[in-house]
């Protein structure tokens, strides 16, 4: 008997289940089912339809869809595959764990019969089981893995050198902790830099992928769903599309047990237990306008928030804008809607008020809200449509904040909601309005003042408007593209 597996148990005609997921069902909502991520998928079989062994990282915020879609992906493959969720266990616990997710998957009849002592036998029997044919092993919440096992990424690093990189392994791992992800997967100082074929980042889905959760909706409740969830997949899936729009903001943001509660706003802010009060502060400074680290500093009352700071910007939760005076902008927008409109009626949720609070303080100020968001859809249809349909081709695009001087030699604050750069020239110059007001001559005018500061240049412009554009708008829009929210979602 060999010395690296030991027999303990025979046991002969088990028979082994996999598991089957259920979405929600509950009032005609649909059951589950995979949505989008092609682009994903497709590059994920061109990996895998490669000779030979295969690695993947592929990491991103949490409740994106990372799991979702290797699962889905998995289940596409006619080959045996391993799936290992970390967990915050001992590593004696999740040896054990990993232990039988593997004998399962690919030898369930070795089950009772072979132990392994450590890791480095365990993936050693991998290496072996896949010499013959191909095997799928996705460790899932990797961090968590080697924040118990500090020593795993040497030891992957080895069979990965040497057993399987003669194998047929297709080897995945996900992680939902960025920062950790970025510096101690993917860093060059990393074990495991260079040795994988795919580093695939993780987003989430734009306005128009979200919209395919939605069927049903006028463009207009897409939206605002866009910017209610984010695109973040898990939050899209708590909007049943047989419950009208204002259901289900009640549902979800404003009844007792509502899905967006207290406790899951924290496990999205942070993982650090020491401080949490301190990271939610921050997030609703930034909410509440305080942008700029003094601002957000004083607003929390304390002098020293680097650290926070960069946590939260390596979480993709805030990110850093650079300017004269740098200022951090959230990059959720669930949160954002949270911190402004939802924080404040915790009580009034707790009491069963919720529904009267929405209706009194916050409906009517969606619009409002949803400015940003619209910009931000802007972007993205700008980005998509980039190089086709008149739009140049831009390598960067973002808002845009200046100081000029007027013929009077007066000072003038000018804001630009799109500024589009193909390098360092201006190539589209845009203006948003979500409003229920169609955009008309006073709108139309005051961009068109803010434009002519930009008179060493010859940008497209474009006009982004909710309801459309009014007859004076369309009479003096030569040479200019009017953009509504229902061609911003037509088809390609």
């Amino acid at each position: 008997m060999s010395d690296e597996y030991y027999l303990t148990e025979i046991n002969f005609g088990e028979i082994c289940f996999g598991e089957i997921y259920f979405g929600k069902i509950e009032e005609g909502f649909a059951m589950e089912k995979f949505i989008g991520r092609e682009r994903e998928l497709a590059v994920l079989q061109k990996k895998y339809n490669r000779d030979g062994f295969g690695m993947a990282i592929v990491y991103g915020r949490r409740r994106i869809g990372k799991t979702m879609l290797i699962n889905q992906f998995i289940d596409s493959q006619n080959c045996k595959s391993i799936r290992f969720t970390s967990v915050e266990q001992n590593e004696k616990a999740l040896l054990s764990m990993m232990k039988d997710v593997v004998l399962e998957a690919i030898a369930p009849e070795m089950a009772h019969m072979v132990d392994f002592p450590d890791f480095d036998k365990l993936f050693d029997f991998i290496g072996r089981c896949s010499t013959e044919e191909r095997i799928v092993f996705f460790i899932d919440e990797y961090p968590y893995l080697v924040n118990q096992c500090p020593y795993i990424q040497s030891l992957l690093q080895k069979h990965i050198d040497t057993d399987w990189k003669k194998s047929n392994l297709f080897f995945i791992i996900c992680g939902s902790l960025v920062g950790f992800m970025k510096d101690e997967v993917l860093a060059e100082s990393a074990p495991l830099y260079g040795r994988s074929d795919l580093e695939l980042h993780l987003h989430p889905f734009r306005y128009d992928e979200t919209a395919l959760f939605l069927e049903g909706y006028s463009n207009e409740e897409k939206a605002i769903v866009y910017g209610l969830t984010g695109g973040v997949a898990k939050y899209v899936r708590q909007f049943n599309p047989n419950r009208t729009l204002d259901e289900n903001i009640i549902e979800n943001f404003y009844s007792f047990g509502g899905y967006f509660s207290e406790e899951l706003i924290q496990t999205v802010i942070t993982n650090d237990r020491k401080n949490p009060a301190l990271y939610n502060s921050i997030i609703d400074a930034v909410a509440s306008g305080h942008t700029k680290y003094n601002e957000i500093a004083s607003y929390c009352g304390v002098a020293d928030v680097d650290y926070q700071l960069k946590i939260l910007t390596k979480a993709e939760i805030l990110e850093k804008r650079v300017a004269k005076k740098p200022y951090y902008v959230l990059n959720d927008s669930m949160l954002e809607f949270w911190f402004r409109y939802v924080n404040r009626a915790t009580s009034m949720i707790q009491s069963g008020s919720g529904e009267k609070y929405y209706y009194t303080l916050v409906k009517s100020k969606l619009h409002e809200f949803m400015g940003k968001v619209f910009e931000k859809m802007a972007k993205e249809y700008l980005i998509m449509k980039a190089g086709s349909i008149g739009i140049p081709l831009i390598t960067e695009i973002t808002d845009y904040q200046t100081t000029v001087l007027d013929g009077d030699g007066k000072q003038n604050q000018i804001e630009i909601d799109l500024l589009g750069k193909r390098n360092n020239d201006i190539v589209l110059i845009g203006v948003c309005k979500f409003r229920n007001e169609i955009f008309d001559k006073k709108e139309f005018d005051d961009f068109m003042q803010k434009i002519r500061f930009f008179n060493n240049s010859s940008p497209m412009i474009c006009m982004f408007s909710l309801s459309g554009f009014s007859e004076y708008v369309k009479e003096n829009s030569k040479g200019i593209s009017l953009i509504d929210i229902d061609r911003m979602y037509e088809k390609a």
